[in-house]
């Protein structure tokens, strides 16, 4: 027997037009971004830093796409939650979009903090804001619905796969135009849409592990039989040999 919905549920999906997990979302990027802005310290015990990740405050993993830094990125980030998260919603049902909203922005958080060991500038660098995740999210919806269209930038049809080509390139593009410096500005949006096009692809470290543990044992195998030699049905060898 299907759930009946609470007062609460209507609110959150305004009106039925969303499901209620979107619109939790949305109310708590809205109320977040507030708070953070009249609080800085607020913001500040919320934002992402490797630094700060690696000194033991592992809470900054998923608070940081919460906190909005000014009200166009807040207005365009509950938009984008509006129009994508309700189609992914769907198509995964509400606990897994909820998770993979929280393991993606994780994840990408946790990959930058890996890479800082590599590179010393990511580790006292700020994030704040839900931009990667959400460019993970377009990624995710241009591979599960490629064919269908949608208006970019309200006046220019576009197919799904085409969005998220323009996703990652537009990513990249802004790398490469924030200079040397800046471009590292722009890791987690790359690990985040790296990472969902990997778990839609069915890529997981399970799976990467057996594919290196099978393509070993093929080597191994091939190894060990270099010495033997096709025997001819034909008989057309200089000697006959036998292999029992």
């Amino acid at each position: 027997m299907p759930r009946r919905s609470s007062p609460l549920d209507d609110l959150l999906s305004f009106g039925g037009r969303v499901p209620p997990v979107v619109g939790g979302l949305i109310v708590a990027l809205v109320l977040a971004s507030i708070l953070g802005a009249v609080s800085t310290p607020l913001a500040g015990l919320g934002a992402f830093v490797p630094a700060a990740v690696l000194g033991g405050q592992v809470w900054r993993l998923v608070t940081w796409p919460f906190f909005e830094r000014d009200p166009l990125s807040l207005l365009f980030g509950g938009l984008m939650l509006y129009w994508f998260g309700r189609d992914l919603t769907w198509a995964w049902g509400p606990r897994r979009f909820l998770t993979t909203f929280f393991v993606i922005a994780g994840l990408a958080a946790a990959v930058t903090t890996l890479l800082s060991f590599v590179l010393p500038t990511l580790g006292e660098r700020v994030w704040l804001g839900a931009w990667p995740v959400l460019s993970a999210l377009v990624i995710a919806w241009s591979m599960l619905f490629p064919e269908r269209q949608i208006l970019f930038m309200f006046a220019l049809p576009m197919s799904g796969r085409v969005l998220g080509w323009i996703t990652l390139g537009g990513t990249l593009l802004y790398a490469v135009f924030a200079g040397r410096g800046g471009a590292f500005q722009y890791v987690p949006h790359l690990a985040a849409q790296g990472l969902m096009a990997l778990y839609l692809r069915g890529v997981s470290a399970r799976g990467l592990w057996q594919t290196l543990k099978i393509r070993q044992l093929e080597r191994k195998a091939r190894r060990r039989a270099s010495h033997l030699k096709v025997v001819q049905k034909d008989g057309g060898n200089d000697r006959p040999r036998w292999m029992n």
